[in-house]
């Protein structure tokens, strides 16, 4: 063979193998598909699937056999076949196999599996033969009988009364009607209860809503659950036994109807809970606790100079800032108590920064912004056509701040009606947007702030005493800035290096200072805020002249750039005599009505109030 030959035959060797290569690519990817197909398949299967060899070595299972049973895919293959059950049951399975695998046929066996956290479930397993090259498989499926198991228990308490179980179980069995009357109850519930024998139990309890249930609104949504046709499990209540002490139960119950669907009957069997809740509980404190020290150690000295955006050192704001941390560490509802521009809505956001709600929504409402005819579907939504102009339906506050921070500032702004309202969704009642007929549910956590005394609103009737009582769990006094003065230069410093201006332009100079510092500040940090705004932007450091010092009631020197002299302060007197001129002939000619008068100025009232304030022209009765 030439050398021409052999580089082409050697050229078509190549090509042939380039073709082998593709063809077997093919192949595998129909595999990989195939598989694929048959992992889908398997973990579609509603139960658990197996494939066990004759060692009882599990050779394939579906995902649903590892979420079901609580084993991983690594400890799966160390449990043999027989491992999945005890006593009775392991040997009817052993003697169903062993048929099994002598002649082929297929076979159904119920027995308890035991999953991985000691749990005996009752399951239906099928089992047949399965021969592959010339090994012994054995092939089938399980099916959870747990629901089956309680509508068959069900069905036979109905029909047989199941006397015997009835008498001797140690779970709580009762039947009450729709309107509250017990019917039935066995000894175990009169025991659990607190009482002697259930002649007596029956005899006490005339309404479950009312000497059985701690909370009646839980009541009504159980009830409510009951009439929907929905059978509970697990539904998690606060029973009363009969010294008047409180325990958990766990109600598993279905309702009982008629042909047409009304409720006749609710019978359900109740477990006493009442340590796990207090063991979790614990559980929740504990790591509240380490929560809130995990805060703390992540605040250093230099930290406690500030907390979140709140800007103070003074003893004061140190317990604010520990009353943050312990709301935050909680779940309860919040009321912050200060005058206006203390910065109630930063520690609300303070608050919502170190909780578990961190990630939900923050939502914020001035509660006296909203028009009295809005404030209801402002806060509950509506539907499409509720009301003239709804051209789409709308979520309220309740919906976004759902799992989040409902801030209410100006809490005492909300009138009566809307607190029944409101009380009912913080009693788990739920809501119903305008236009809707739907209730719905939601759960936000309450952050309120005022500036007014909420006691003399209830003892004055104008706030419900249940709704005030469920806002007022955790209370934060915010001091004004005239009781912590200390904390007046770290603001200044704070607000002077927040501001766009180039902090070398301008300073603060001690004079200034020492005149903020004897300054009185009714309009707080706000007001502070604003004094230095009109600094930085207008090179003017004036202070109202209802401070006590002379330094603060005339215009101070700059010490950078451009200064005031004499002109410009005769300037400043004309600027004043002219304001205080309009706000007299505003007074005058709106028989001194102040929000008439600010209205034709165009002035928001706390403005105009603080201006006459300034000027001398409030009327004193």
């Amino acid at each position: 063979m030439t050398e021409n030959q052999a580089y082409l035959a050697a050229k078509n060797r190549i090509k042939d193998l380039e073709k082998e290569i593709a063809k077997n690519r093919k192949a595998i990817e129909a595999v990989k598909r195939e598989k694929l197909f048959s992992e889908k398949v398997l973990n579609s299967l509603p139960g658990i699937f197996y494939l066990y060899d004759e060692k009882g070595t599990i050779i394939r299972w579906n995902k649903n056999h590892e979420t079901l049973t609580g084993y991983s895919a690594r400890e799966l293959p160390n449990r043999k076949i027989f491992d999945w059950f005890s006593g009775e049951d392991k040997q009817r399975v052993s003697a169903v196999v062993q048929d099994i695998y002598a002649d082929g046929k297929l076979r159904t066996i119920e027995a308890r599996l035991i999953i991985k956290n000691g749990q005996k479930i009752p399951y239906h397993f099928t089992g047949v033969r399965m021969t592959v090259n010339g090994q012994k498989y054995l092939l089938g499926m399980g099916l959870d009988l747990t629901e089956q198991k309680i509508t068959e228990w069900e069905l036979r308490k109905s029909e047989e009364k199941y006397r015997a179980i009835f008498e001797n179980a140690v779970e709580g069995i009762y039947q009450t009607t729709p309107e509250g009357v017990l019917v039935s109850a066995n000894p175990a519930m009169a025991q659990i209860l607190g009482y002697a024998s259930t002649a007596e139990l029956m005899a006490s309890i005339k309404d479950v809503s009312r000497d059985l249930y701690f909370s009646r609104s839980e009541r009504r949504n159980f009830l409510r659950l009951m009439q929907q046709n929905e059978p509970v499990s697990g539904y998690e209540v606060e029973f009363l036994r009969k010294d008047g002490s409180r325990i958990w139960a766990s109600l598993h119950a279905r309702p009982i109807t008629d042909k047409k669907g009304k409720l006749l009957l609710v019978e359900g069997i109740f477990f006493d809970i009442t340590e796990q809740k207090r063991e979790a509980d614990s559980l929740r404190e504990r790591e509240a606790y380490l929560r809130k020290e995990n805060i703390r150690l992540r605040s250093n000295i230099k930290d406690r100079y500030r907390f979140g955006d709140i800007v103070g050192k003074s003893t004061a704001m140190q317990d604010v800032y520990e009353m943050i941390l312990k709301a935050a560490a909680s779940d309860a509802n919040v009321i912050i108590y200060g005058e206006s521009g203390t910065g109630k809505e930063l520690v609300a956001r303070a608050i919502h920064q170190f909780s578990d709600r961190k990630t939900e929504r923050f939502i914020p409402v001035n509660c006296g912004a909203i028009p009295e005819n809005l404030i209801e579907s402002e806060f509950f939504g509506y539907k499409k056509g509720a009301f003239t102009g709804a051209a789409a339906s709308k979520a309220g506050f309740l919906d976004l701040a759902d799992k989040g921070v409902l801030f209410l500032d100006e809490l005492g702004e909300i009138g009566p009606n809307l607190q029944v309202k409101l009380l009912r969704v913080l009693e788990g009642g739920g809501y119903t947007p305008v236009g809707g007929l739907d209730v719905r549910q939601t759960n936000p956590r309450i952050v309120a702030a005022t500036n007014r005394n909420l006691e003399d609103f209830v003892a004055r009737g104008l706030m419900r005493e249940d709704f005030y009582y469920r806002i007022h769990i955790i209370p934060i006094h915010l001091p004004p800035l005239r009781e912590r003065k200390e904390d007046i230069p770290l603001l200044i410093e704070h607000f002077m290096q927040a501001s766009d201006t180039d902090p070398g332009e301008i300073s603060v100079t001690g004079e200034m200072i020492a005149a903020m510092i004897q300054h009185d500040w009714p309009g707080n940090i706000r007001e502070l805020q604003n004094v230095l705004h009109r600094y930085r932007t207008l090179n003017l450091f004036d202070l109202p002249k209802s401070t006590s010092t002379v330094s603060a009631a005339r215009p101070i020197r700059l010490e950078a750039g451009p200064t005031y002299d004499s002109d410009m302060e005769t300037f400043q007197i004309a600027m004043e005599r002219t304001e205080k001129r309009l706000l007299v002939r505003a007074l005058e000619a709106n028989q001194w009505h102040r929000e008439n008068a600010a209205k034709s100025l165009g002035l928001a009232p706390r403005t105009f109030y603080r201006k006459i304030k300034r000027h001398g022209l409030v009327r004193h009765k």
